[in-house]
């Protein structure tokens, strides 16, 4: 069994493997109200050559500031992935109403979907079934509201109750002429960030995308480590976008600077350069605070370009 230590014992411990204290007040304050484990455990190794000793001359303070960067990482990424979020369940319910008009519940008939994907299309129709049900004899929600009036949920007040998982299965397992005419609305976005293209933006890029989108969400609702962050499978290749980044198609696209790049296609100009904004001036913070090591290894484990930081910040509709 792993013994209890209280927080001087823990300091203690870190002061034996040479991490440096200079307001121990202040340090006993930030582990009990942060947790031992988050701190030092989570970001604690970005300090060490490979052994549990830290590197000469590194202070708590380092510690802390990595973690606390890194949590404020999450939040703008978790911030701009709620407009990717909402952009999307808007675009969709348009979208899935105007293929099925009238239909009651069409979302809920397995007809509505890919006829090569009824498995989990099943599952999808069981999980949307079971947000029917749930709502359906609480008040004051619009789901028992549009139940009992029109014996009726439609689809754009149903994706309101969806999380982006769900969303994301939806769309997936849309008819392919849904999902085309989602990628063409997008490309408003996509025109606008990046420029004229030449090449189509297909369900199956799109699909991928929102896919690692949805991975690097949970990673921030959960509050897990964002650094060392890479998703199941590397998104699509898709040249207009990813050679603008220096970005080829053998190179790896499951970190988080690819993740961030791809957002640019469900994002207005807005919305994206204040997400590129906030991450460069978090990270220009944190390496005011860094002395034993060097900015470029946190940018590395984003997989962000050695230069990212040095370029300007991106100018803001209201600059």
């Amino acid at each position: 069994m792993k013994e209890f230590k209280n927080i001087d014992e823990q300091i203690e411990v870190l002061k034996n493997r040479g991490l440096v204290f200079k307001d121990l007040d202040l340090a006993k304050r930030y582990l009990l109200t942060n947790n031992y484990y988050n701190i030092i455990n989570g970001y604690g190794k970005y300090f060490q050559n490979n052994t549990d000793l830290f590197i000469k001359g590194t202070t708590f303070d380092e510690v802390r500031s990595l973690y606390f960067c890194d949590k404020q990482l999450k939040q703008a990424f978790f911030n701009s992935i709620s407009n990717v979020e909402h952009h999307l369940k808007s675009i969709f319910a348009y979208r899935f109403a105007e293929k099925f008009k009238n239909k009651r519940y069409a979302y809920l008939d397995i007809n509505s979907y890919d006829s090569n994907k009824i498995l989990s299309v099943g599952r999808l129709i069981s999980d949307l079934s079971r947000i029917i049900n749930f709502y359906k004899d609480k008040s004051n929600n619009p789901i028992h509201h549009y139940v009992k009036k029109y014996n009726d949920v439609p689809i754009w007040i149903m994706v309101e109750f969806l999380d982006f998982g769900k969303l994301c299965a939806m769309i997936k397992n849309s008819k392919r002429s849904i999902q085309n005419k989602i990628c063409k609305d997008l490309m408003t976005f996509i025109h606008e960030n990046i420029g004229d293209l030449n090449e189509h933006f297909t369900p199956e890029i799109m699909i991928s995308f929102i896919e690692n989108i949805h991975e690097l969400r949970n990673v921030c609702a959960h509050n897990n480590r964002l650094l060392d962050f890479r998703c199941k499978a590397d998104s699509r290749y898709f040249s207009a976008l990813h050679l603008k980044y220096n970005i080829k198609d053998n190179n790896s696209r499951r970190y988080a600077y690819s993740v961030f790049v791809s957002m640019q296609c469900f994002l207005s100009p807005t919305e994206f350069k204040i997400l590129s904004n906030t991450i460069r001036k978090r990270l220009n913070l944190l390496k005011k605070h860094l002395n034993s090591i060097d900015i470029q290894e946190i940018l590395n484990l984003l997989k962000f370009p050695n230069e990212w930081l040095t370029q300007p910040r991106l100018k803001q509709q209201w600059d």
